[in-house]
């Protein structure tokens, strides 16, 4: 009896220490899952090119595609500031960069227009594992991966901080080391939390942005709001992330917002009912927020534009006797020599100035169409052949560039000259109605494309002071051209005149890029920035500014 006891608490015990086996054998596949260098998942990607050799666009890269360019293609990839890329050396992704970036000899890069630029600000980050086989891209995501780019992380604020002479007072560099200090303990930790790392070093990323107390803080916004209720939300909104200006869009595409703009300019339907200018006026009031109405002036809208359907007489004509720009989908532009045009703008202005205390009115599209290539520039209808044939003795449609070299500069002269005109009055009006108010305008923010390619002189206007204030559109996410376009900008900055740099969080890169956007136009000396636009913002960029470049209140200077 004794015995078969024995022999059952043996039996007990065998299978005691198999379950503990078992179990310790699952908690170091368990462990080992957490701490090595284990994949979460893989992504499958197919590139639209491999080293194109077709150079239709720069550098090969069309809209919307994914392209890898490998050292068979050259030094660099050639691409323009429009799209974003990833650089792959030895098959780990090392940066998430800009454009035309030098091609690593060992290794490819990455590059992405439009929706594939979408995709890789959404998907792709430093220390992802990468495989190129043919055009197929294979992408292995790892804890490690995110330990990799939180080190990268780390490593930028250390080369940022090491780097400035003196750190900026709104800067805490007690507070950068606490932030430092968590990251270091969070790895120490035998079982480590990958996610918790990598959003600490974002914290510090962010944290180590100045943050200053006198700028302008502005966003671009389509009001989609359907009352006063739903507008104050949004109003505070802004206020609450930090913005202190709003640039809301109150005439375009053939409409205005607001009630009684002007006989001939009809309410947008999605409005009719109340005034959201009116709201605007006193929500701003309320939140101590600017406000800058931003204003369509020659681009009208597309085919069901109530304006191009009752002023057909007052539309832009191209070289090819068609209305719609070709090189800008199919827009509709009025022309900017009519005197009735001018005519109808100036009375509309007019009446916002009057019913309306607003800080600022800012024109958008206050050009041309894209007139290259030449054959289908603008505008030739029978007023602007006229002038200049009153002008010059020569009819403009039967003049080319290579033939009439002189008299084609006089016809680019021409077509300057019209929009600095209309400029020009709209500052007159706003000198006689509400000479507080300022004047700005958004601008392409080099001359070689606004100039050359839409006839939009506004350092002619600056040096005039037609305009108080200007915004330059630099949309890319490449940081060293923002930083670029921000020292051109200023260095064309007559003194008493405000400059902006807008920026396009709306193309979806990465909030890191943005901060650093918005830290490269402060070095320049710009007097703040712009974004486009308000209801583009993801959660993710909005986290980034409250933690960074926004986390102090701000004055507009």
């Amino acid at each position: 009896m004794k015995s078969k006891k024995n022999h059952s608490r043996q039996n007990q015990k065998k299978k005691f220490f198999v379950i503990l086996v078992f179990f310790i054998f699952i908690f170091q596949i368990n462990y080992s899952q957490i701490n090595e260098d284990s994949s979460l998942h893989t992504i499958t990607k197919i590139a639209d090119k491999v080293d194109p050799q077709n150079i239709e666009f720069p550098g090969g890269r069309g809209a919307n595609e994914l392209v890898v360019y490998t050292p068979d293609f050259g030094d660099s990839t050639g691409t323009n500031k429009y799209g974003i890329e990833a650089i792959v050396i030895e098959d780990k992704i090392q940066t998430i960069s800009g454009n035309n970036s030098k091609i690593p000899r060992n290794g490819f890069v990455i590059s992405g227009h439009g929706s594939q630029l979408q995709w890789i600000s959404k998907e792709l980050y430093p220390g992802i594992e990468v495989k190129l086989l043919g055009k197929e891209l294979q992408f292995n995501y790892s804890d490690q991966s995110k330990i990799f780019y939180a080190d990268y992380l780390v490593n930028e604020v250390d080369k940022k901080i090491n780097a400035e002479s003196g750190l900026h007072e709104s800067i805490s560099l007690e507070k950068i080391n606490k932030i430092k200090n968590e990251i270091n303990e969070l790895k120490q930790k035998k079982i480590q939390l990958p996610d918790s790392i990598l959003d600490k070093s974002f914290e510090l990323y962010y944290n180590s942005f100045p943050s200053l107390k006198k700028e302008l803080r502005a966003s671009w916004y389509h009001l989609k709001e359907k009352s006063p209720e739903e507008l104050e939300n949004t109003i505070k909104r802004m206020s609450e992330i930090g913005f202190n200006t709003i640039c809301p869009e109150v005439i375009y595409g053939g409409y205005a917002i607001y009630p009684n703009a002007h006989c001939g300019l009809k309410q947008h339907p999605d409005f009719i009912g109340w005034d959201p200018m009116n709201e605007l006026v006193k929500l701003c009031k309320k939140y101590n927020m600017q406000l800058i109405p931003w204003v369509w002036v020659f681009f009208v809208g597309k085919e069901n534009s109530p304006l191009v359907e009752s002023k057909k007489e007052w539309l832009a004509i191209s070289r090819q006797n068609e209305n719609p720009a070709r090189m800008e989908n199919n827009y509709h532009f009025f022309c900017p020599s009519k005197k009735e045009v001018t005519k109808f703008w100036l009375e509309v202005y007019s009446n916002l100035l009057e019913n309306y205390k607003i800080d600022g009115l800012q024109l958008d599209y206050i050009r041309y169409p894209v007139s290259l290539p030449n054959e289908h520039g603008f505008c030739y209808c029978e007023t602007c052949r006229n002038n200049f044939k009153d002008q010059t003795q020569f009819d403009p449609l039967k003049i080319t560039e290579e033939g009439n070299p002189e008299l084609w500069k006089k016809w680019i002269e021409y077509r300057k000259e019209q929009i600095t005109s209309f400029v020009k009055n709209v500052k007159v009006l706003i000198e006689e109605k509400q000479p507080t108010v300022k004047l700005s305008a958004d601008v392409f923010p080099l001359f070689e494309e606004s100039i050359n390619f839409k006839f939009q002189d506004w350092g002619n206007w600056l040096n005039n002071n037609y305009l108080d204030e200007i915004f330059t559109m630099s949309y890319t996410p490449e940081a060293e051209q923002v930083k670029y376009e921000s020292e051109f900008l200023i260095k064309h900055l007559p003194k008493g005149i405000k400059g902006y740099v807008g920026l396009g969080p709306f193309m979806g890169f990465r909030p890191e890029i943005l901060v650093k956007e918005i830290f490269y136009t402060q070095q320049s000396g710009a007097n703040g920035v712009c974004f486009f636009s308000f209801g583009s913002l993801k959660q993710e960029q909005i986290n980034a500014l409250m933690k960074g470049p926004f986390r102090e209140k701000a004055i507009f200077k």
